[in-house]
């Protein structure tokens, strides 16, 4: 349940009602919250999703794309918009006092703090190249909020941030010999244009060779 159903209180506790297996633990990874070393864990689904799990403060690190998957193997296929519940979760969610920005567990570079979703008001912290960092409690707020409809809204987000990229793209910029970003057809000679570079010098040589057999 999401709320004690005595006193109200929201039940904070992530994985609840997921199987998961403890694999042990991971010394090279320290927990981006408490340095505490990050216990690695598969959950029980289709495909098999292995994640990082601070034991001391219970964050959750995932690797690009194992969040999304998560999500998806723990929601009905058919999803609809739950403005209610939507607006619930967003109102529970009490504001930090002091933004922290926390380090990749992998590479200790600083993580970028992101809305996911864009619309969800889970703020998480993702590094680039290895993954996203999800503190204690908002697993859980992310799956409330998946299951009402904020998977609809992330789908939305994604397709919109993917036109921006494109808009920013420069049109028709060429890549290389007879490509341009809309055309990606290889050139040829294994891909390269060096036969090329210098066809008015090889035809100048072709004409004197031409006259002197001829003469």
């Amino acid at each position: 349940m999401t709320f004690c159903p005595f006193c109200g209180v929201r039940q904070e506790v992530d994985l609840r009602q997921i199987h998961f297996r403890d694999l042990g633990t991971d010394a090279s990874l320290p927990c981006p919250h408490c340095a505490t070393p990050l216990d690695v864990i598969e959950f029980d689904s289709e495909p098999k999703v292995r994640i990082e799990r601070c034991t001391t403060c219970h964050g959750t690190f995932f690797n690009p794309g194992e969040l999304e998957v998560l999500l998806d193997a723990r929601t009905p296929s058919l999803v609809w918009l739950d403005e209610v519940q939507l607006g619930q979760i967003a109102t529970d969610i009490v504001p930090e006092e002091e933004f922290v920005y926390h380090r990749c567990p992998m590479c200790t570079e600083l993580m970028s703090r992101v809305n996911f979703g864009g619309k969800s008001g889970v703020i998480i912290d993702r590094c680039g190249a290895h993954g996203v960092w999800l503190e204690g409690s908002e697993l859980r707020r992310l799956l409330e909020w998946w299951r009402a409809g904020g998977k609809l809204l992330y789908q939305q987000n994604e397709a919109e941030r993917v036109k921006r990229i494109q808009a920013a793209r420069p049109l028709n910029r060429p890549v290389s010999f007879g490509t341009t970003e809309h055309d990606t057809t290889p050139p040829l000679f294994g891909g390269s244009d060096e036969p090329f570079k210098n066809l008015g010098l090889w035809a100048a040589l072709a004409a004197v060779l031409i006259k002197v057999v001829s003469g």
